[in-house]
Order: structure tokens, then C-alpha cells, then sequence
């Protein structure tokens, strides 16, 4: 492939797959679309799907023009328009909107056909908004359970919607009701589910010191 093809194959594999997840999704986790690895394999998937009935129509509308292809310039942009935007964002918007009727009537022969293809994904919580937020950035937790249990530890990361919720501690420290009390040695944190055993969880500020506000 030549060099200057690289850009037009990496656009073509993964943008319309983009699109098309972005207005399926729109709305309904609350959250951006996260540029990870399961993402990228989900667009090359969805790209290769829209790619597969459309590009033989490019190819041979192009194809007797193409050793004049500077001449079709605007033939080239609107096959592009077509494959990368158009087609995924009628898709997109057609499933996102299959999606709101299937929540609104969640057992419907509908609802349990498209969900084949495309699960619901939960809706936003509390939770997912306490991590987005960056609340619990650089700070010290403190989960009570409904039984009076207490875990507390200094704040690394989180798992929000849709995902099952959860947090890491990169550091544990041992608590009772006038606070914390020490840090726990010997150990590189500790991850904890958040369910609905949880009561609640107190988020306390730290001092330029790095040790919990008392």
C-alpha cells in the first residue's frame, strides 16, 4: 500500500465503525465514548460491516476513472461522506432510536430481537456522575457498609456504568466512627465492589502532607 494510502485506510477502518457506535450509544450511559482497545476492535468490526456493501459500489464507480482520479475529486469526497459519515449516522441514529422505544416497551418481540445484536446498557447512576467528576481524585474514601463494616484507603480509580461498580484503593487504612487511624502495611490496596450493601461513602479532603483531614 502506498504510504500516502495509510491515512485513507485507517479513517476507513475505524471512523464510520465510530459513528455509527456514537449515535447508537448517544444517551444512553451518560458517559463519552472511552478511546480504549475494546472501542477500536468494536469500530473495525462495525467499519468492516458498512464497508462490505458499500465498497463495491465505490470501487467500480471509480475504477474506469483511475488514472484520472484528480479529475473525480469530488466523486472521491462524496463516496467518502457516504461510507464514513452518512450511512453510519442514519445506522446510528436508527438503532439509537430502536433502543428508546425497546426501553419504553422492554418486553416487546422488539425489544428481545435487538438485543440479540445489541445489548441495553444501564442507565447513568450517581455513581457514574461521582466518577466523572473526579470527586474522589487524589483523596481518602471511606465505604460504610449497611452492617457498620468500613473500608477506607486512598483513592487510585473507579468503574462506572457498564460496567459493574467498582473501586480501587491503592492504599488500605484501618478506620473506626472518630475516623481514620493508620495505614495498613504489607498490602498494594485493595478492590472493592460497590453494591447495594453499600450505605454510603465518605469522601474526606487531604492535606498538603498527603494524610487524611481530620
Amino acid at each position: 500500500m502506498p504510504f500516502d494510502l495509510i491515512p485513507l485506510a485507517i479513517l476507513l477502518a475505524i471512523a464510520p465503525g465510530y459513528v455509527l457506535i456514537y449515535f447508537a450509544t448517544l444517551g444512553r450511559t451518560g458517559r463519552a465514548l472511552t478511546p480504549d482497545l475494546h472501542l477500536i476492535l468494536q469500530c473495525l468490526v462495525v467499519s468492516a460491516a458498512i464497508l462490505a456493501p458499500l465498497a463495491p459500489f465505490a470501487f467500480f464507480s471509480l475504477w474506469p476513472h483511475r488514472d484520472h482520479l484528480t479529475d473525480y475529486a469530488w466523486s472521491i469526497a462524496l463516496w467518502l461522506v457516504v461510507i464514513v459519515v452518512a450511512v453510519p449516522y442514519v445506522i446510528g441514529r436508527v438503532i439509537g432510536g430502536a433502543n428508546y422505544r425497546i426501553e419504553r416497551n422492554p418486553l416487546g418481540r422488539l425489544a428481545k430481537l435487538v438485543r440479540l445484536a445489541v445489548p441495553v446498557s444501564p442507565p447513568p447512576t450517581i455513581w457514574d456522575d461521582l466518577v466523572l467528576s473526579q470527586m474522589m481524585e487524589n483523596g481518602f474514601v471511606v465505604i460504610e457498609y449497611r452492617d457498620g463494616r468500613r473500608i477506607a484507603g486512598e483513592y487510585q480509580s473507579a468503574l462506572a456504568s457498564p460496567e459493574a461498580h467498582g473501586i480501587y484503593l491503592s492504599a488500605e487504612w484501618t478506620c473506626d466512627d472518630s475516623g481514620l487511624r493508620g495505614r495498613v502495611t504489607g498490602t498494594k490496596g485493595v478492590v472493592v465492589p460497590i453494591g447495594d450493601d453499600v450505605r454510603c461513602i465518605h469522601l474526606l479532603e487531604s492535606s498538603a502532607a498527603g494524610k487524611p483531614a481530620r
